[in-house]
């Protein structure tokens, strides 16, 4: 009997174990077999992805090649009209009165981007018309402005509102007077509140000529005052902008209007690295809807700056973008100001709390209107 149960427990025992076995081993041949299915499908698709991302790859080099392809137009379409520009120019020489602000040549060629307004496109243009000097600039006539305006295609108002004729007086006077100038700069810098603007050397100068509204010469009467950097600018009050608008003997109300307190904190923010921000921002073109906002061209601009609250920092990234015209702010929809202010990097809600569509379209009515107004009747 004892052998019998002994026999039957090991029976039990034994069947229990070759079950068990059995199940191991049809589950390593079922985990294996699900693997092999799996890894299978896995690499199917893995193999499709990567013939996607493959294709993907290439035309991601396709598209980056049409792009190089189409800013390579548009500057060549830029360089054509630059072109016609500075050939045109030979037709409004006889316009401008040389007799009354004097011949000069490219010998006796003063750096004209000294002027606040004057860059490196616009000094080119005026050389062609024959204009190098500080001295004949200090000459123009309302007359001449109108005429040298229309010639070098430049925003209209914009030879007054940047003060040309004063500025180019100032750099006319005699070295006896400049230093006279800076010794009465340098003594107001007491004036200047530096423990809380801060100081800073020559060393440490920031280019603060990359501040729309700031030329050479406004940046040399700054230097004097020891004011050399983006940050110092920033943190300028009312009050400090008073002071040093009397003591770089400046015309009140510009650094107001020019934003450079606006512009400095932007350039601090971005590390003073101007043109990679431009550069972001050309980049993204793409992202305008200009079926909407319309195509405009910079021989055809507004002076975007005489909307309020859009200074000429902003104009400037607005017309990397193409933006050239009220007509076209006229135009943004809620979309566009979202979009426009993401490209831009400028702070969100200030196109809506500023109202710039709003004013664009009262802007636009009025240059229609004046347009209209110079249209002879009947022709």
């Amino acid at each position: 009997m004892n052998t019998a149960f002994i026999l039957l427990a090991q029976t039990k025992g034994g069947a229990i174990l070759e079950i068990l076995l059995l199940l191991i081993v049809a589950a390593i041949i079922g985990y294996t077999t699900a693997w092999l299915f799996y890894k299978s499908l896995y690499k199917k698709r893995l193999k499709e992805i990567e013939s996607d991302k493959h294709h993907l790859d290439n035309r991601i080099i396709n598209l980056n090649g049409e792009i190089a392809g189409l800013l390579k137009s548009l500057d060549d379409k830029d360089d054509e009209m630059e072109r016609y520009i500075l050939e045109d120019l030979a037709l409004h020489k006889h316009l401008i009165d040389y007799n009354r602000i004097g011949v000069a040549t490219s010998e006796e060629k003063d750096d004209l981007t000294m002027i606040s307004g004057i860059g490196p496109i616009i000094e080119r243009r005026l050389n062609y018309l024959g204009i190098y000097t500080f001295r004949q600039i200090s000459r123009f006539t309302p007359q001449d402005i109108e005429v040298i305006n229309d010639s070098i295609v430049y925003f209209s108002g914009r030879i007054d509102r940047d003060e040309w004729v004063a500025q180019a007086i100032e750099l006319v006077h005699s070295e006896e007077h400049k230093n006279s100038l800076f010794k009465r700069i340098s003594e107001r810098k007491n004036r200047i509140p530096f423990d809380r603007l801060g100081k800073a050397t020559r060393e440490e100068a920031d280019d603060l000529t990359l501040i729309s509204g700031i030329g050479g010469w406004i940046r040399t009467k700054l230097n004097v005052l020891e004011i050399y950097t983006f940050r110092q600018i920033s943190n300028f009050t009312q009050d400090d902008i008073t002071v040093v608008t009397e003591a770089i003997e400046y015309f009140p109300g510009r650094i107001e209007r020019d934003e450079w307190i606006y512009q400095a904190a932007e350039f601090v923010r971005i590390a003073s690295d101007k043109a990679s921000l431009l550069k972001r921002i050309r980049e993204r073109k793409d992202r305008i809807i200009y079926d909407r906002l319309g195509v405009a061209h910079r021989f055809r601009a507004n002076n975007l700056t005489l909307i309020n609250g859009l200074g000429s920092w902003v104009e400037e990234r607005l017309n990397v973008l193409d933006i050239y015209t009220f007509e076209q702010i006229s135009k943004l929809t809620h979309a566009d100001i979202e979009t426009i202010t993401e490209v831009l990097e400028i702070i969100p809600g200030r196109i809506e709390k500023d109202n710039w569509v709003g004013q664009a379209i009262e802007l636009a009515k009025k240059a229609a209107s004046e347009k209209n107004n110079l249209t002879v009747p009947g022709n």
